[in-house]
Formats: structure tokens, sequence, C-alpha cells
């Protein structure tokens, strides 16, 4: 019991807490002290592919993806390797485990998966938000999915306040498609700018098939502080209501 209410409290600290005053280091904790040697509080671990998945307290269905291995976020050098594990391949398979808190299984055009831009997180270890579409998220990228091209492009609408580029990627799974490398391609300076961005890939159904929709931008000032990837998520998941 006294084990549980400490995972308990950890995961309330890293959901619940402004970023000012969130203990960067909670997620690490959790899932290097507790999920590698015992799976608990995660749902499970994936020793092959070196991560872990932890139900968030944010939200009906929201999971995390993280990382067994230290790797602080997307600005991490580890992310450019082609060994370092397909996270957002990994992270799309496990859609089923926010698909199990929902009245029924999400379409695959109502899934994303998020990474936050480092002054937008909270946490220094890299964690990928999967959850529901917004409404309003998914509205906007359904008008302008058969737009969308194979290389990266303006994203000709705003989405949840931000303005993407967008890359189309085709298929039922991301295969071999590596988000991170993909974007680190298209930067100047890697090294400084990774850190910078925000990563979102949403399931699409495209005229010519399935495939999903890869989103980036820049972390930009707020009202109520910087903007993140996350932004494109609903954490109530209203879209399957």
């Amino acid at each position: 019991m006294r084990f549980r209410l400490a995972a308990l409290a950890c995961l309330a600290l890293v959901t619940a807490a402004p970023l000012a005053h969130a203990d960067p280091d909670a997620l690490w904790k959790i899932v290097h002290n507790k999920c590698v040697v015992n799976t608990a509080p995660c749902v499970s671990v994936n020793k092959e592919q070196h991560y872990a998945l932890l139900k968030d307290l944010r939200g009906v269905a929201q999971h995390l993806l993280i990382p067994t291995d230290k790797i602080t976020g997307i600005e991490d050098k580890a992310l450019l390797d082609p060994q370092t594990p397909n996270f957002f391949a990994d992270a799309w398979t496990e859609q089923k485990a926010v698909d199990s808190k929902l009245p029924h299984p999400l379409p695959r055009d109502e899934v994303s998966l998020a990474v936050n831009a480092e002054n937008a997180r909270s946490q220094n270890q890299l964690h990928i938000h999967i959850d529901c579409l917004s409404v309003d998220a998914h509205k906007e990228l359904t008008k302008v999915a058969d737009e969308v091209k194979p290389e990266w492009a303006p994203l000709p609408v705003e989405v949840a306040g931000h303005h993407f580029i967008a890359e189309k990627v085709m298929g039922e799974t991301l295969g071999s498609y590596k988000p991170f490398i993909e974007l680190a391609k298209t930067l100047k300076d890697p090294a400084t700018e990774m850190a910078k961005r925000n990563l979102v890939v949403v399931g699409a159904n495209f005229k010519e098939g399935p495939g999903f929709i890869v989103l980036t931008d820049t972390s930009f000032l707020t009202a109520t502080g910087m903007a993140g990837g996350e932004d494109v998520q609903d954490h109530s998941c209203a879209i399957d209501h």
C-alpha cells in the first residue's frame, strides 16, 4: 500500500503540478526505479523495444510511452541514431491501451501521438502522449487531409492555434518511417533546433488508403505558457462520446 501511494504521489506530481514546480525527473524515477523492476505502476514494459507504457492521471484514456533508457526529450541526440527504437511506431501499436478506457475503439484518424518541445514540457524524460485528437483538430485535419503532400509543406489550416508544417506518410503503420529523424533532416542545425520543435503524428484516411499526417512547428508563447504539440489532443476524449 505504501508503494502504491508513493507511486500515485509521483504521478500526481507529474500530471497536475505547474511546469515551474514539477519534479523534472519524476517520470524517469517512476520508470527507472519502479516500472523496469516490477512493471507497476506502468501498464507494461517492453524490454526488447526499451520502453514502458504508463497511464497518465490526466484524462480518461491518455497513456505515455516512455523510454526505459535515459533520453531527455526531443533534443536528445540518441533519437537521431538509426539504432534507437522507433518510439513513435511503438506508440501507434499501443493505442489499444487508449481504446481500453473508452466506450468505443477510436478510428485511426482520431488517434494522436504528441511530443512537446523542451520549453513546453515539465519532464526531462522523453514521453509520447497517446490520446484522442480534439474535435476541432480532427475537423480541420479532415478538411485538408488529401492536400497534405508526401514532403514537408505548410499545412493550409491552423490547428489548435498552431501553424504546422506537415508531411503525409502512407501505410497502416509507420513501419521504417522515423519522425524524429525525418524532422531533423529539415533543420539546418538539429543539435540546437530540435529542442524548440513540437512533433505530432495523427492517423489519417486518405483517398488512396490509410496513413498518417506528421506535424511539426516551433513552440511559441501563449497566454498560459509555451505551446506544445499536445495542444491538438483532448484528454477528455469528447470525440469518442
